[in-house]
Order: C-alpha cells, then sequence, then structure tokens
C-alpha cells in the first residue's frame, strides 16, 4: 500500500477462509479510530469466514508500516503486506547530514517518494495451527523454519551439516556444547535453548522433516530484483520484518546503508554495512549507487541464535558491465567476514525532530518477561498467560466495564493526557539459563526507550532509579519507536515511556508469532476517563 500522509483510507477485507481473522495496521497511531486497530477482543469481533470487515483510518504517521492478520496464527501463514506512508510537503527530513550537496539531497528525497519495501518474513511446510499444536505435543520451544523469504520470493537451501558446521563461532560452540545442528541449520534441543522444560519434553515426537531432513527445492518466481539506475544516484531501500520466529541481519554487498529512518521515524542518520532487524521492525535506509553497474546480492541471515539460514535477493544495475563476484559483508550465518565490518548500534538511534519526552511520568508499571509452566508458554507479568480468543466477542473498546478490562493481572488503565512508564524485565527466573529476547510491540502511539541496564528493577518509580543509577537512562534524545528489544542475557530490563493521547484499547505483545501466541501479551485501556464510544456500525 503506497499512500500520502493524512490520506484518508477504507480497507474492506473479506474473509474468504475456513477461519476467523482480522487485519493490523502496524505502527500506524489510529488516533480517533480504535476500532480500526484489528485486534479481537480488544477493538473488534473476529471476522468470521463469509464475512467483511470495513476499516477506515487517517494514514498517520509518515514512514514504513506494514499490515498483517492479528487473530491466532494467520500471520504465519502468510497474510502480510507492506505499506509506505509518503511524509507530506515541508516535513523536515535529515538527507542534509548525509550530504551537503543539493544534487544529493534531492535525489535522495526523489528516491524516498519511490522506496524499494523489502518484507522480509521466514516459511515453514507446517501451517501455524500445526506449529503450535506442535509445541504442545513435544513440549519444546520450536524455532525452527525451512525458508527465509524477501516480498514472498526464496528457496529452500540445503548446503550440507559440514558447511553449517564450519560456520558456527566459537560462541555458538560454546552455546551447544558441541552438539551440532540439524540438517536444516537448527540449533538442537538442548538445555541451553530449552532450559529445565527440556527433562519434561518429548523431542522424539518432532517429525524429522521439521529439523533433521532438510529438502532442497526453488521457488516458483526465483528471488527477488530490486531495480536501480545509477544516474538516480540515490536508492532508498526500506526493510520490513514479518518474520514469525526469525530474528535476522540484512546486508547489501559493497553498499554501505546510511539509516535514517527507524520504526517509520526519522532518525540522525548512522553509515552501516550490516544491521539486525526484530520481529515488528522497519529500518529505512539510503544507499548510494556509484559501484560499477551490475548485479549485487541482498543477503538476509537469521542472528537469533537458534538457526544457520539466509536468503538472498539482488540489486540490479542498468545497464551492468561488472563481470567480476560481488563482495560480501556478511556470511550464509550472518557472521561479519572481516572485524572491520560496521554493524548498527541499535543502542544510539537519537530521533530526527521528534517531540520531546516528558522528565517525569505519572504511573509505572512493571513487566516480568518470560515462560511460564511449559517451554512454548510466554508470559507478561510471572503469573498468567494471555490467551489469543480471550474476549474475542466482547472487545474491551465496547466493555470498560468488564470483568477483564477491570483485571489488572490482565489490563492496565490510563487517564488522558498523562505520562506512563512501561518497565520490561527479563531474567527473572533463575532457573533459564539463556533468556530470549522480546520484540515488544506498542499498538497506537509511538514510545521513548529512555533506559536500560543489567540486573533486577528494584525501584518504585523511574525517578528513583535514575537518582541511583543516571548513567543508565537518556531523557535528550532517547530513541523513538513503536518496537522495543529487551536483552537476550539476563537479568535485565529496560524502561519505555510514553503520553496517552488516544483513548482506546489497544495491545502490547511480543511480536515473535510463537510468544504471542504462546500468551505474551497484555491489555493497555488508554484514556479511561474519555472512553470513546464505538459507532454502531463496528458493534453490528
Amino acid at each position: 500500500m503506497m499512500l500520502d500522509e493524512d490520506d484518508n483510507v477504507e480497507v474492506t477485507v473479506h474473509n474468504n477462509m475456513p477461519f476467523n481473522t482480522s487485519i493490523h495496521w502496524h505502527g500506524l497511531e489510529q488516533l480517533g479510530t480504535p476500532w480500526a486497530d484489528g485486534v479481537p477482543g480488544l477493538s473488534q469481533k473476529p471476522i468470521e469466514p463469509g464475512c467483511t470487515y470495513v476499516y477506515r483510518f487517517n494514514a498517520s504517521p509518515y514512514g514504513t508500516y506494514w499490515y498483517h492478520a492479528h487473530s491466532r496464527g494467520n500471520m504465519q501463514d502468510g497474510l502480510y503486506g507492506s505499506i509506505y506512508i509518503q511524509p507530506k510537503s515541508g516535513t523536515p527530513n535529515p538527507f542534509h547530514l548525509i550530504s551537503s550537496h543539493d544534487d544529493d539531497i534531492k535525489a535522495m528525497q526523489k528516491a524516498e517518494k519511490n522506496p524499494a519495501l523489502m518484507l522480509v518474513t521466514d516459511w515453514d511446510y507446517l501451517t501455524s495451527w500445526e506449529y503450535m499444536d506442535l509445541q504442545a505435543k513435544t513440549n519444546l520451544s520450536n524455532f525452527c523454519s525451512d525458508s527465509i523469504l524477501v516480498n514472498g520470493k526464496g528457496n529452500v537451501y540445503c548446503p550440507g551439516l559440514d558447511f553449517l558446521v564450519s560456520l558456527e563461532t566459537p560462541y555458538v560452540q560454546y552455546a551447544l556444547g558441541n552438539v551440532p545442528v540439524t540438517a536444516k541449520g537448527c540449533f538442537p534441543d538442548i538445555f541451553n535453548t530449552q532450559g529445565p522444560f527440556l527433562n519434561y519434553s518429548h523431542p522424539e515426537l518432532l517429525p524429522p522433516a521439521f529439523q533433521d531432513v532438510c529438502t532442497a527445492s526453488n521457488g516458483s518466481t526465483g528471488n527477488e530484483t530490486i531495480h536501480v539506475d545509477a544516474k538516480d544516484k540515490w536508492a532508498s531501500i526500506n526493510w520490513i520484518s514479518g518474520a514469525s520466529v526469525k530474528s535476522l541481519t540484512v546486508a547489501i554487498d559493497e553498499h554501505p546503508m546510511w539509516v535514517y529512518a527507524v520504526d517509520g521515524h526519522y532518525i540522525e542518520p548512522q553509515l552501516v554495512q550490516t544491521l539486525s532487524i526484530w520481529n515488528g521492525e522497519r529500518y529505512s535506509v539510503m544507499i548510494q549507487l556509484n559501484n560499477e553497474p551490475g548485479n549485487y546480492t541482498f543477503r538476509v541471515a537469521d542472528t537469533g541464535l537458534d538457526q544457520t539460514i539466509s536468503a538472498f535477493a539482488t540489486l540490479a544495475y542498468a545497464h551492468p558491465t561488472r563481470k567480476t563476484p560481488t563482495l560480501p559483508y556478511i556470511n550464509y550465518a550472518g557472521t561479519n567476514v572481516s572485524a572491520d565490518i560496521v554493524a548498527l548500534n541499535t543502542n544510539v538511534l537519537p530521533p530526527f525532530n521528534a517531540p520531546p519526552v516528558a522528565k517525569h511520568a505519572d504511573q509505572m508499571f512493571y513487566f516480568q518477561l518470560g515462560r511460564l509452566g511449559y517451554a512454548w508458554r510466554y508470559t507478561p507479568n510471572a503469573t498468567m498467560t494471555y490467551e489469543m480468543d480471550r474476549s474475542a466477542y466482547q472487545p474491551l473498546l465496547w466493555n470498560l466495564e468488564s470483568d477483564d478490562a477491570k483485571d489488572s493481572n490482565f489490563a492496565l488503565r490510563t487517564k488522558n493526557g498523562t505520562w506512563v512508564d512501561l518497565i520490561f524485565q527479563v531474567g527473572w527466573d533463575t532457573a533459564e539459563p539463556i533468556e530470549f529476547p522480546h520484540s515488544m510491540h506498542k499498538h497506537s502511539n509511538k514510545a521513548y526507550i529512555i533506559g536500560s541496564n543489567s540486573g533486577q528493577w528494584k525501584w518504585p518509580s523511574v525517578d528513583a532509579a535514575i537518582n541511583e543509577q543516571p548513567g543508565s537512562f537518556d531523557l535528550d534524545k532517547p530513541r523513538y519507536r513503536d518496537n522495543f528489544l529487551t536483552n537476550n542475557e539476563g537479568p535485565a530490563w529496560i524502561a519505555v515511556r510514553y503520553q496517552v493521547v488516544n483513548p482506546g484499547a489497544w495491545l502490547l505483545h511480543c511480536h515473535i508469532e510463537t510468544h504471542i501466541q504462546g500468551g505474551m501479551a497484555f491489555a493497555i485501556l488508554d484514556g479511561v476517563d474519555v472512553w470513546p464510544e464505538t459507532p454502531d456500525e463496528y458493534k453490528n
């Protein structure tokens, strides 16, 4: 979907599938239209088979976004697509921080209007229902995929076990205890990947084709190709992670990337050669088209410490003359090919022209993220799991006084205009050897990542934490995002701050699909003092 900022958008969804669905517009604020956010049980009833739902909303804010199903595992099965919202005329941009030459700035402005949207996803031969059923049957946290796709295109690669083992770094070898990866490159089911739940698991129930047998195949459309012309001088490549379980690193052979927007919003540009992109995140980059015309390789590799797998696409120059192979920045495992490769530091992404953050908050909510009872069950607060169909036919947007809406283990409540702190703690369970990173996504307006550190959160407020650990916080230029990544080595915490400006029922959840399906979600009821009235057409 290619839109202009502040367009009024109407999308009619016909559900021709044999199961319920809904569509969420990931990253769009939905200011004044909470019934268009697309979450069954919060903003709407599910769209049943044979039924139709009309979404109406304003295209805001500017930037790169995407849409996807938000009902059970429909997204994992392929219901997703890209969205780009062109900034309105006169919006300040940071291109002068990349180059001071007028020709370059004009070329970048032109490139921004026609970006190459790179939606990277993962694919498995199992349906999402089968995938989750397999987790419940085996009591394993599954993370294996058959392929990574770029804009829905790709292949199943089987490079051989010897090759896969040769790519293991010393850290991976240590973590795996010298147990080799599987034929698909999947990390084995051992204590360091499954935790104490391994003692109660049944790996013998996994079908061989799931991770131990690799069958190569070529996609019917081949790999994605992005066409560019050197005379344009610059191209905008806008990365979107729609992956269900994979966390990825991307690079373009011999083309450094100027990262100029994150989760849709401009940042002070950062020059890198590789960047890691987690589930739900978006990164917009400018590349200079100053190489000898030819075909250069996009490389997309899983670097989430769960599988060695890659995908590829082609950057194809017009009028090619190059005959020699292009030089990569990363290998098949996503590891840098040399020590001087520069990766994006996601802890330092100062926003460009962002609204200011408040120095103090009115409320604080504390979340303990992790597994609960089973290897595949995930909790946002160490006490409960959020069932995907909970309140599906009694959405909280229509039922502010329901038992679910009043349950503090299930939903938090705020007042309009206030500032709210969200603290995400990982590693609270000492029985877990390695804590999975969680890509936490907040629906509606963006938030600021104002602090992070290792250890256990022990303070009654962020103010108290700042007094004791001022170096752990940044209130001057905090990152401005709608996705917040936790650390993969607990215990550790991050602090996020946002202002309540859009009354409604919103979801806060991990965007790793197996984690949200496993229960890691929480309801945010913003602005309960000025609660919106849902139009009758949406209730009916």
